[in-house]
Formats: structure tokens, C-alpha cells, sequence
């Protein structure tokens, strides 16, 4: 991927514009049906500016996986219980959007490597969080939060389904659970 120039606001701009481009085109349309032409011109950006900063659409749900999460870590105050409420939040905003995300993250998508950012940025997450774990131990609880989160947007509503908030807690005691006495997680 081309190295994107974060000094220069309209590289940035650019980038944000692709991304956010890219949010909306999926709301509509399977990731396999959204070209790089359509996604420029979603964007008002030219090819050789989608170029410029990304090699592939893979590229730009990556950037914008990671700016998503920065912007909710800024939005959120610090605190004992930090890293819970910012996947309680990140929880929300999957569930407001459960049928994109079904059509992203789901089996077969061709964007495989978005799912494999967000596994790598809980991964380190947690890695900070309980550095004694062990990084098998580590990957192993961000692969698995990963497939809970995957079953959950695949459920149906209904009185059972758990909300954002619950399967935030739950996935702070599994993951006390499985990085043990290590040190915290996500719940500390």
C-alpha cells in the first residue's frame, strides 16, 4: 500500500473520503459490486487519487476500520473500564449497521482483511492490557471475540439476543478467562 502522508490535511481528506465512501456504497451493495470506479465516484476523488493512497477497496475498509476505532477511542474518556466501553461502543455502531456489516464481515467476503485488522488491533489491545498472556493466548481471545461478534450480527431479534452492552461484559469475562491471572482485561 502506498504510504499515506498524514502531515498533509488533504491526503487525509482524501482518505477519509474514500472510507466514508466506501461506508455508504456498502449499505446497499454486496463488497463483491463495488468497482473502484464506483467508489470514486462515490467519494468525488479521481482514480489516480484512490491510487495514490490505496492499492485495493480491502486497503480503504482497513483505513476505515482503524480511523473508526481512533475516532471512538478520542470520543471516549479514560478510565479503569476503558477498553470495555470502547467495545460496547464499537458493539452499538455494528448493530446499527448489522446488515452491512453481515455483507463485510461475514463468510466469503472479499474483504477478509478488514476482519483480519480489527482481530490485530483487539489482539494488541489486549496484548497491552496483559502483556504476561502470551501472544498465542492473546490471538486466540481476539479470534474468538471476533467469531462471537460475527454469530451476534448473524442473530436473529428477538428476546434472546444479547445488547451491545451485555455482549461487551460478557466478552470482558471470557477474556478474563482466557488470558487468566495474566493480567487485566478488558473489564479492568
Amino acid at each position: 500500500m502506498p504510504a499515506a502522508d498524514t502531515s498533509d490535511p488533504r491526503s487525509e481528506r482524501s482518505r477519509a473520503q474514500l472510507a466514508d465512501a466506501l461506508r455508504v456504497l456498502l449499505r446497499t451493495r454486496d463488497p463483491r459490486d463495488i468497482s473502484v470506479s464506483a467508489l470514486c465516484t462515490e467519494a468525488g476523488v479521481s482514480r489516480p487519487t484512490f491510487y495514490q493512497h490505496f492499492a485495493s477497496i480491502d486497503e480503504v475498509a482497513v483505513a476505515g476500520v482503524e480511523r473508526r476505532f481512533a475516532q471512538l477511542r478520542a470520543e471516549l474518556p479514560d478510565g479503569p473500564d476503558a477498553s470495555r466501553r470502547l467495545v460496547a461502543r464499537y458493539l452499538e455502531e455494528l448493530d446499527t449497521e448489522r446488515a452491512t456489516w453481515q455483507r463485510t464481515i461475514g463468510s466469503g467476503s472479499v474483504l477478509a482483511a478488514s476482519r483480519d485488522a480489527v482481530e490485530t488491533w483487539f489482539a494488541d489491545r489486549l496484548g497491552e492490557l496483559s502483556p504476561e498472556a502470551g501472544p498465542t493466548a492473546v490471538r486466540y481471545a481476539a479470534a474468538g471475540f471476533l467469531g462471537v461478534v460475527r454469530a451476534w450480527l448473524c442473530e436473529a431479534d428477538g428476546p434472546g439476543r444479547r445488547a451491545p452492552e451485555r455482549l461487551a461484559a460478557d466478552l470482558a469475562e471470557l477474556s478474563g478467562r482466557v488470558l487468566g491471572p495474566a493480567g487485566p482485561t478488558l473489564g479492568a
